[in-house]
């Protein structure tokens, strides 16, 4: 959601127009998840609040709880922990605070195109340019002079987006690692459109909220 490439065009008339592009690269046979924004959950509310989508301290609390900040983890909290069987360091979608949850949703549904206009132009206060065009290498290239780009406008991106999916969730289990699920048991992974949300979980910042790109999405949309 930053402009790495700056394009200025010199026009007949002697004015000057500027388009700032984000540049989006695979260098795997096939495509995977782009990473679109790395932040905290404290942080992604205040930027929602900050540009007229207002969140509740219910919701924050649900999203701190996804993330597994803490004082917000399964292992904060004893009485949870006496019976838990999954990863003790988070909450999962479906585990999160319930009101805070569906208001979460209810913004991704009504206010879908605002989150994601946020997402791929406004996250990064600072930047001096705002992206107008995404330019994404979709994939590895098979020869020198061969390369498959995806380019849009991202308003045509916007709009492309909400047409393939409104909110949803998709179900998974967590198969490797330290805390395998017991059989039987799924989670919810949220997501809206092409864009997906998930806790970050790297070993230097866990707790980080990361917004991808799906892999693929150029096809799909």
């Amino acid at each position: 959601c930053k402009s790495d490439l700056i394009i200025t065009i010199y026009n007949e008339d002697g004015t000057l127009t500027t388009y700032g592009i984000s540049i989006k690269q695979c260098s795997n046979k096939s495509p995977t998840n782009a990473q679109l924004f790395f932040t905290t959950a404290r942080a992604f509310s205040a930027l929602l609040t900050n540009n007229g989508i207002p969140v509740s301290g219910a919701a924050v609390r649900a999203l701190r709880q996804f993330c597994g900040d803490d004082g917000f983890r399964p292992c904060d909290n004893p009485s949870v922990m006496m019976k838990r069987e999954s990863d003790p360091r988070r909450y999962f979608w479906e585990e999160t605070d319930k009101s805070g949850r569906k208001e979460w949703e209810k913004i991704f549904s009504e206010k879908q195109d605002e989150v994601t206009r946020l997402l791929l132009q406004k996250a990064y206060l600072d930047d001096p340019f705002v992206p107008d065009f995404i330019l994404h290498k979709t994939k590895k290239s098979e020869s020198w002079n061969t390369t498959e780009l995806a380019i849009y406008s991202i308003e045509e991106l916007i709009s492309l987006s909400r047409k393939y999916s409104g909110f949803t969730v998709k179900s998974y289990r967590v198969s490797k690692g330290s805390y395998c699920d017991p059989v039987g048991v799924e989670h919810q992974a949220p997501r809206f459109g092409i864009v997906q949300m998930q806790r970050g979980g790297q070993a230097q910042h866990p707790t980080q909220l990361q917004f991808n790109l799906q892999s693929g999405y150029f096809y799909k949309i």
